[in-house]
């Protein structure tokens, strides 16, 4: 008899304890759930912000007296880009490369370093549709073919190859 008066006993906690269980593996996946939500979403606005950023090279020509490479380059996505003193320049040819120095002051000839003005509203945001022009001058003295590689801070790469003239 006291047999089976502990049977339903022992049946409401094992039930309980099921219960308990059921909610913390519920609690555990609602909470993995909402951060793979957060992160997916996260990842689609970064996917579209980088969609939308493009840049083209207009003309790019070798001041043959100093050295200097004028570059002219134009956003035409639909983002702007800020701190592009931040960017990385690459200058070379098919047997010599540098990476090239970002000068606020202006770029001289020899100086191993780039400087960028923009034409339309010199804000420090290359804005969708302005362009902008990019004064780069290697410390050596380079031959054709040249190869101009920049690395924005967003990630964009905008590359050219160019003869000069």
């Amino acid at each position: 008899m006291l047999r089976a008066a502990t049977t339903p006993l022992a049946e409401a906690v094992m039930v309980l304890a099921a219960l308990t269980a059921a909610m913390v593996v519920a609690g555990a996946i609602m909470y993995n759930a909402g951060y793979l939500s957060s992160r997916l979403s996260a990842a689609g606005a970064d996917a579209a912000r980088q969609l939308g950023q493009r840049a083209v090279v207009v003309y790019a020509y070798v001041n043959q007296s100093s050295g200097c490479h004028t570059v002219v380059l134009k956003n035409v996505g639909d983002v702007a880009i800020g701190s592009l003193n931040a960017s990385t320049l690459v200058l070379g040819n098919t047997s010599y490369s540098a990476i090239l120095a970002y000068s606020p002051d202006g770029a001289a000839a020899g100086c191993g370093c780039w400087s960028y003005r923009e034409l339309e509203r010199p804000d420090g945001v290359w804005e969708p549709r302005e362009t902008i022009v990019v004064e780069a001058c290697p410390a050596t003295s380079l031959a054709p073919p040249y190869k101009l590689v920049m690395v924005l801070p967003t990630g964009l790469k905008i590359a050219a190859s160019y003869t000069g003239q």
